[in-house]
């Protein structure tokens, strides 16, 4: 398993999997959940997860290709 990083000027998203799903995580909290990294990718990066407290995260310019993320296996 494996899970992907995108660092901003807000601190790093991740997508991680957790019990069947992906979650888009920041700061320790859970933005939403889906059934395959890449929709939560475009979820984030199209504003249609939850918006961290700060607001709109598609003005950080997060890519929706999680070929633009960096991935690490998961330990």
């Amino acid at each position: 398993m494996k899970c992907w990083t995108f660092d901003t000027q807000y601190g790093p998203f991740d997508i991680v999997p957790l019990d069947g799903r992906y979650h888009i995580m920041h700061d320790g909290e859970a933005l939403g959940a889906y059934p395959t990294p890449e929709d939560a990718a475009r979820a984030l990066a199209e504003g249609s997860s939850s918006w961290p407290p700060f607001g709109d995260p598609r003005d950080l310019g997060i890519p929706a290709d999680l070929a633009q993320w960096r991935s690490r296996p998961l330990t």
